[in-house]
């Protein structure tokens, strides 16, 4: 069984890893992978990369329009490449949209950009009939090539004289993305972009559930009383043929197409293992709580500890200070001011007894007060 992958817009944005691994299946033997992107996010890129090469499957690739940047890696994918005739392929160098920082941190962006230039060369050598060096060139350069410039370099394998049509795309599996009529009207402004109305298709192609390509002589879109034949012109057998989106079409004895009947929406597959994945979200919880508390447990051990060495720091300095403190309080006690004994009595008058002071009312006053004074003693 054949699958398809769709590699419609920018990558990162449209087309993440999260759509391609929706689109790979343990049932398909084969994938067609079908590209019109202007390339996007690079390390994204890289992952679809690796999930389309993981497959282990054969992989056939058509560039159905504009193949640029990171999706030129996504192309690398297949082990045979077609470019339809309205397209084109771009190579250039990585680069940052924004960046800021010292000198150091900008040295290792560039570094960076440099390494990731080396892998997508790395992409293309040996099969194309370019050395590193010219292909370095091309990277510096930005090189748009047509397809006939594609395939003499060794880029692309074959060149198909129509242009895949979009609309014959499988949308029932792109339920993450835009509607159909927004993805089908990006893709046309980029083919008109490109090419102007040189990009309207006259044919439409599609391939069978057996991986034969045919082609349907429609302008409208409509398939219905339109011819078809194989790629090799010839015209395809009457009967019933299933094409690989699961649409099926009656083909009468003149090759012209009676019906079509377009396939049933796929059930949503329920997520397997799902008390596993309930399991492993409650130990995913559990660990990052024991994280946080061994984290609480570290800070207060960090202010215990800074405690305890002030409070040690303490009972240092008070070892210290304690027998001085204690010597200047003893010192303090046996300390006095002055005699502490009673004074003596008075045994003489500072004046003669009896003597009156003249004019000194006060003194004669003070005088026989004393005199009471040592009669009552």
């Amino acid at each position: 069984m054949i699958g398809h992958i769709y590699i419609y817009g920018e990558v990162g944005k449209q087309v993440t890893l999260d759509t391609v691994l929706k689109e790979i299946s343990p049932k398909n033997d084969s994938y067609i992978v079908h590209i019109i992107s202007p390339g996007g996010d690079v390390f994204e890129g890289y992952a679809i990369y690796n999930a389309i090469k993981n497959t282990g499957k054969n992989i056939t690739v058509h560039i159905e329009g504009v193949c640029a940047s990171i999706a030129t890696l996504i192309a690398a994918t297949g082990s045979k490449i077609i470019m339809n005739t309205k397209s084109q392929f771009m190579i250039h160098n990585p680069k940052v949209t924004s960046v800021s920082g010292d000198h150091k941190e900008l040295r290792n962006v560039a570094a960076q950009l440099e390494r990731i230039k080396t892998q997508l060369i790395e992409s293309w050598l040996g099969r194309t009939t370019l050395s590193k060096e010219q292909l370095s060139a091309m990277y510096d350069n930005t090189t748009w090539l047509n397809p006939e410039e594609a395939k003499n370099l060794g880029f692309v394998d074959d060149v198909q004289e129509v242009l895949k049509a979009v609309a014959s795309a499988d949308f029932k599996y792109y339920k993450h993305m835009e509607d159909k009529k927004s993805i089908l009207k990006n893709i046309t402004g980029m083919l008109y972009q490109l090419f102007g109305n040189e990009a309207e298709p006259k044919n439409m192609t599609d391939t069978l559930s057996d991986g034969k390509a045919i082609t349907i002589q429609s302008e409208d879109g409509d398939w219905v009383g339109k011819k078809v034949t194989l790629e090799d012109g010839s015209p395809l057998p009457a009967g019933e043929h299933t094409l690989a989106s699961g649409r099926k079409i009656t083909v009468d004895e003149s090759g012209t197409i009676a019906t079509v009947t377009e396939p049933e929406a796929k059930q949503e597959e329920e997520p397997e293992n799902t008390q596993e994945m309930e399991a492993l979200k409650k130990l995913e919880a559990a660990e990052a709580r024991i994280k946080e508390l061994e984290s609480a447990l570290e800070a207060q051990s960090a202010t215990a500890a800074k405690a305890e060495a002030k409070a040690k720091t303490f009972e240092n300095k008070l070892n210290i200070e304690l027998p001085t403190l204690k010597a200047e309080i003893d010192k303090l006690k046996n300390t006095t001011v002055g005699d502490t004994s009673a004074p003596a009595k008075a045994t003489k008058l500072p004046f003669e007894a009896g003597k009156q002071v003249a004019d000194n009312p006060l003194a004669n006053f003070f005088i026989e007060k004393v005199r009471n004074v040592r009669n009552t003693d």
